[in-house]
């Protein structure tokens, strides 16, 4: 498996090619050294570590010239490197190159790379769980037409209407300014494909399951209200995409403030409240691979897994199991058994390590009188720890199953970082950058239910999605992801306004714009209203205040007209 010292640039142009990257200058340069001091959380990845009394208090003291002893005093780590006349591991052989793969092979327009996500399956379930919605609610409405059934095509177009908004960066706008146009200032598209008040509708009525046996799921399952349609997105994620030798497993914190029994407070996030997520996310590509909300404790059932960093580590590689790809994650996740047991899968694994773990040797641990930009290697038969020191009091801790020796990166310069650092400095950042593309043109509305916060989560990440597999197809073309997402988003509308314009209740105004964006060059005629059995009638074109009464209606629209106003065709007719 090939060093990552490439940079960060190069990977954000796999994806971000034609556009900014979404990172600043500083975050970009942003590594394991420069972590910032914040208020603690549970999953708690500072990487420095800073030097304590404690430390040394507890420390074992078995060490000798050859081997580096862990606290829990049965861990030696050798530290003489190994041989390295060797040939290259098997596991940093890789065989099954990353791109596109099954029906992702054939998708060469923005329409039908989205519709790999979003597909027929997924869409049908969101229709059939919203009309039975509909149906238990409509007696609440006056008029029927008010909560009529909706149907694919129309969910096809909220989807592209929240896509299309996203794009303008006008996620969490009120929907009248988007709607209303009285002043050149709405986006034409949206309220041409349904009014404004359908809309709303739509999105307060959107479910994911059948509400009448959820009951009786959530009793095995808290993730009942969107598991199917859940389910339904993952395996197509992991199906249509191979990705790069290099996957990043991290956390999301989906923003939420509504009531959810499992929304977590994690201070170092920007949101603060939501809905933690776990992903797995290719560090080229950023093509995220598999997803798992965090739900807390499941009821006894098929749902009910442990939470802790191993295991939640183990499930989230099951796609990639046997690929030979390393992992990359932070101090919540790392310990000396999750190396081995990816060990087992093929796989290596490249993360920090918190200084409290047994398999840590009191030597690494930062010191107070350690010199600045030195480095300490161990050395085991499958993984090496290196601990690096990058300020006084302070140093950070990584173990490694992907790298076997002591190099040292020679562009760091005179801080002297081990190549193990910056390899992983490389492949971290790949959770963090999904997150950053979704927050540029994010399609999440306020909303006060969870399961719509995780739908919106998955249209963010399928439209991230979508464009790597039209990256991957079309390598010649350059593309802003912007311009990506309103294609697609437009392809998402146009069938919907196809139809409502032929609704001849509709202004003329309105069905003739329409036309006109459906490239269609037609003129809607004034309609003539239908002849009714009544024989006199007031005269169309006399002030109300004469009141003028007519039996002649004119030849052209069928207007009552006076005397005084007919003469071949009447004068509002008149050429």
């Amino acid at each position: 498996m090939a060093s990552t010292s490439a940079g960060n640039n190069f990977w954000l142009g796999d994806l971000s090619s034609g556009e900014e990257s979404p990172f600043s200058d500083e975050e970009e340069n942003y590594d394991v050294s420069m972590s910032e001091d914040g208020e603690q959380s549970e999953h708690n990845t500072e990487t420095e570590q800073e030097w304590s009394e404690s430390d040394d208090d507890n420390s074992p003291q078995e060490s000798n010239d050859r081997y580096f002893i862990g606290k829990d005093k049965t861990t030696k780590w050798k530290k003489a490197r190994p041989n390295l006349q060797t040939r290259v591991r098997s596991e940093n052989i890789i065989k099954l190159l990353p791109g596109t793969k099954g029906d992702g092979r054939h998708a060469k327009t923005e329409i039908e790379c989205l519709n790999l996500f979003i597909n027929d399956a997924a869409i049908g379930v969101v229709t059939h769980c919203t009309n039975i919605w509909i149906e238990k609610n409509r007696n609440h409405f006056q008029r029927d037409r008010d909560a009529r059934n909706t149907n694919e095509t129309e969910i096809r177009a909220v989807i592209g209407i929240l896509f299309l908004i996203g794009t303008f960066k006008s996620s969490r706008k009120n929907t009248h300014k988007i709607w209303d146009n009285a002043r050149g200032s709405g986006i034409e598209a949206c309220y041409l494909a349904m009014s404004e008040k359908r809309f709303r509708f739509l999105l307060r009525s959107l479910r994911f399951d059948d509400y009448r046996t959820r009951d009786e799921r959530k009793e095995i399952d808290k993730l009942a209200p969107i598991r199917e349609l859940f389910e339904i997105c993952l395996n197509n994620f992991q199906n249509n995409f191979i990705p790069s030798e290099y996957l990043t497993v991290d956390e999301q914190l989906l923003a939420f403030r509504g009531r959810c029994a499992f929304k977590q407070y994690i201070p170092s996030k920007p949101a603060k409240y939501g809905i933690k997520t776990f992903a797995l996310v290719d560090a080229k590509t950023f093509y995220t691979l598999n997803l798992e909300p965090y739900v807390g404790t499941q009821p006894d059932g098929p749902f009910k897994f442990k939470n802790n960093g191993e295991d939640i580590t183990l499930r989230m590689v099951q796609p990639v199991e046997g690929t030979k790809r390393n992992i990359t994650g932070d101090n919540w996740f790392t310990s000396l058994s999750l190396v081995n047991k990816l060990k087992n899968k093929k796989l290596t694994y490249t993360g920090t390590i918190r200084k409290n773990r047994r398999e840590v040797p009191s030597e690494f641990l930062p010191k107070k009188n350690r010199e600045e930009y030195t480095s300490i290697f161990g050395f085991q038969e499958n993984c090496t720890i290196v601990s690096y020191c990058q300020k006084k009091n302070r140093s950070v801790i990584l173990l490694s199953s992907m790298h076997n020796d002591d190099a040292i990166d020679s562009s760091t310069g005179d801080q002297r970082k081990p190549e193990m650092i910056t390899d992983y400095n490389h492949t971290k950042i790949g959770v963090d950058m999904v997150d950053q593309l979704c927050q540029n043109y994010d399609v999440s509305r306020n909303t006060r239910r969870w399961p719509m916060v995780i739908f919106y989560d998955l249209l963010n990440i399928s439209g991230i999605n979508a464009l790597c597999i039209y990256k991957s197809n079309n390598p010649e073309k350059v593309i802003k992801r912007s311009n990506f997402i309103e294609q697609f988003a437009w392809e998402l509308i146009r069938p919907q306004i196809q139809v409502r314009s032929t609704v001849l209740q509709l202004p003329r105004v309105t069905r003739q714009r329409a036309l006109t964006l459906l490239g269609i060059d037609a003129v809607i005629q004034p309609s003539i209203p239908a002849t009714t059995a009544c024989y006199v009638g007031r005269c169309a074109i006399c002030p109300r205040n004469k009141n003028k009464s007519s039996r002649v209606r004119c030849a052209k629209c069928g207007k009552f007209a006076c005397k005084d106003h007919l003469k071949s065709v009447c004068t509002d007719c008149d050429f």
